[in-house]
């Protein structure tokens, strides 16, 4: 589904009797919850780093009024705090990166380190494809109930 197509499934579903919308909330929660464990799962730990891990920042975030899901790294502080995340899931073509890092004192000094080639893992597209029959059998269920229940 694009992005187009899911805000106006939103926009319609936004006219929905109450009951539906209340049990299609709880399935989009639901489905969020299950493609991020297995974000989680296919996100590599590095052995040797003793501090933050990609899967660490990895979360949901719940908007449109209950009706939409973000997963993973869904604000501007997360995707800086763990920014590596977008390299694994990406992958790297190698070779040398300049960056700059601001010191305590306000003053910019420029780093250069090299990157290793490293193959794409897919990481989102591959939680989100293993799950997809589930996440619409959860919201077609949550539907169907709702239907009754109104």
């Amino acid at each position: 589904m694009t992005v187009t197509g899911a805000r106006e499934l939103v926009a319609k579903m936004n006219r929905m009797p109450q009951a539906v919308r209340e049990r299609v909330e709880d399935a989009i929660l639901q489905s969020a919850g299950i493609v991020l464990e297995d974000m989680k799962r296919l996100t590599p730990r590095d052995p040797v780093n003793p501090g933050a891990h990609a899967q660490d920042g990895l979360t949901i975030a719940i908007v449109e009024g209950g009706l939409e899901a973000r997963i993973g790294l869904p604000t501007r502080d997360l995707e800086s705090d763990y920014f590596w995340f977008r390299f694994l899931d990406g992958g790297t073509k190698g070779g040398e990166v300049n960056y700059w890092r601001r010191k305590g004192d306000g003053t910019r000094t420029r780093h250069t380190m090299t990157v290793p080639s490293r193959p794409a893992l897919r990481i989102r597209e591959r939680a989100l494809e293993g799950n997809i029959d589930e996440v619409r059998r959860l919201v077609a269920e949550a539907i169907q109930q709702g239907l009754r229940e109104a």
